[in-house]
């Protein structure tokens, strides 16, 4: 006799021909673990209380049940153990009625040289459609318990058609829609008076619906004045494509509420602003007398050494405490920049010449576009170069050897546009929601140098001149900053802009 995989475990058999039962007990050799052995349904359902059966094989005419009857009687037992039903009936339709009494398969007691072989395709068979049924049920669970961490989620998530028309959200989602005066259940409605700079960002996010190529993210801020508490609601927004294409006329929308996120902050950056200056004042008092020290002669060489390493590591910790506080009055709005009228495109020319060294050592191109030469912008010149050195670096960072990062510099309808394009490694949907935070580094580049500081300065820059910065992103594709700075800048009466928002 051929020797089969064991298939199955322990397995209670159901057969009143005591000839049938050997026959049967012999041709599952090595495909089961155990066979327990009873001669009526009554037996058999003794058996079953006790539990512990990975399959029931059962005659389908026995002397206390027949047919259906008998099936229906044995899998009320085990509801979940799969049931085999042997029938010396050539019929196909007996077949099919046990099938519909809960049955899970069938086969003819044709006990010839073929049995085992049949056997052991047939229990293979069951093997493959239970582990099926597992897994489809594991499935149903994993969809269940994501269905409700998705509705019980603080932020908003919606699958929205490209003409903004929502399939599905979850309540957060509804909530912001609500808070936005829609309920048309279309993204597309919301009206422009209700986010600040509506009349631009509405139309580009209408512009992303319908152009977002599949594996692309695009994340934005919308801004919303009017709030019960007398602040701003701020939200991050991000949309993003299906990476296969399979849903090309779906998109999915992912809005989070970033305003108790600045107020669960603040007291971390009340700590860190009374800390620093606590230490400044200490430290300033060592690097003075190491100065004044140094001045006078040394009683050897090696006092000497000892003063100006004392003194060099003051000085190291005070310019530390220094980048600290400019980033406590960016928050602040202490941050105070100054744009005027300034021809644009040398700086840009400037800027990017700056990196042809690096760029060539890694094997890469920085390319610039400027269609028009004499090109002005109200503009901070300092706090522009900032943002362009900025996204410059970070796409020569996260780009492959032998690619190309492209720079744009443009006239837009009340403002200038920069953009910053690379051809690298991409980010995720989820990441792109992080970018522009403090200290923010993603999983996908811990092996790259940084502090996580400077795009949170770039979005600081570019809200302090009333301006806007998106991101596009695909997988593999590369990254592409949308930088927007209008003409008019939300300047006060001495010409000053502040950084007040992005914290």
């Amino acid at each position: 006799m051929a020797q089969y995989e064991t298939i199955f475990g322990k397995v209670l058999l159901v057969e009143d021909e005591a000839a049938h039962a050997l026959l049967i007990e012999r041709g599952l050799k090595s495909l089961v673990s155990s066979v327990t052995k009873c001669a009526s349904v009554t037996d058999g359902r003794k058996e079953l209380g006790a539990g512990g059966f990975d399959l029931i094989i059962s005659d389908l005419n026995l002397p206390d049940l027949c047919s259906e009857e008998a099936v229906q009687a044995l899998k009320e037992c085990a509801p979940k153990t799969p049931l085999l039903v042997l029938t010396s009936s050539s019929s196909l339709s007996d077949g099919v009625a046990a099938m519909r009494a809960g049955a899970n398969d069938f086969m003819v007691k044709n006990f010839d040289s073929s049995f085992p072989d049949v056997l052991n395709l047939v229990l293979q068979r069951l093997r493959k459609a239970q582990e099926a049924e597992n897994e489809r049920a594991q499935v149903m669970r994993d969809r269940d318990l994501l269905r409700e961490a998705i509705e019980n989620s603080n932020d908003g998530l919606a699958v929205v058609q490209r003409d903004g028309a929502v399939r599905y959200s979850n309540s957060g989602f509804a909530q912001f829609l609500v808070s936005c005066g829609v309920d048309s259940g279309n993204v597309c409605d919301i009206p422009e008076g209700v986010v600040i700079r509506g009349a631009e960002i509405l139309p580009k996010l209408k512009q992303r619906l319908k152009s977002l190529a599949p594996g692309e993210v695009w994340t934005t801020e919308l801004v919303k004045s009017g709030v019960d508490d007398g602040e701003e609601g701020a939200f991050e927004v991000s949309v993003s494509a299906s990476r296969d294409g399979a849903a090309t006329d779906t998109l999915v929308v992912w809005v989070r509420d970033i305003l108790e996120k600045r107020r669960r902050e603040q007291f971390q950056r009340e700590i860190l602003s009374t800390t620093t200056h606590d230490l400044k004042g200490p430290l300033g008092a060592i690097a003075v007398s190491c100065d004044v020290l140094l001045d006078t002669p040394a009683p050897d060489q090696r006092a000497h050494a000892l003063l100006e390493r004392i003194a060099t590591s003051a000085n190291s910790a005070i310019n530390l405490i220094e980048e600290f506080l400019s980033m406590r009055r960016m928050e602040e709005g202490a941050f105070v920049m100054h744009p005027v009228t300034t021809p644009l495109a040398d700086l840009v020319t400037r800027v990017v010449g700056s990196f042809a060294l690096t760029a060539k050592t890694r094997g890469m191109q920085v390319l610039h576009s400027i269609p028009d030469r004499q090109i002005l912008g109200c503009v901070d010149a300092l706090g522009f170069e900032r943002i362009l050195t900025n996204l410059v670096s970070n796409a020569i960072k996260f780009s492959v050897s032998g690619g190309r990062i492209e720079v744009t510099l443009e006239r837009r309808e009340q403002g200038i546009g920069l953009i910053v394009c690379d051809y690298g490694v991409g980010m995720e949907p989820g990441d792109a929601q992080r970018l522009f935070q403090r200290y923010s580094r993603l999983s996908a580049h811990a092996g790259v140098s940084g502090s996580g500081l400077g795009l949170f300065i770039v979005k600081c820059i570019v809200n302090a001149h009333g301006g806007s910065i998106d991101v596009t992103s695909a997988i593999g594709k590369g990254t592409s900053f949308e930088v927007f700075l209008p003409d008019r800048p939300p300047c006060n009466e001495r010409g000053e802009v502040l950084c007040l928002d992005i914290r």
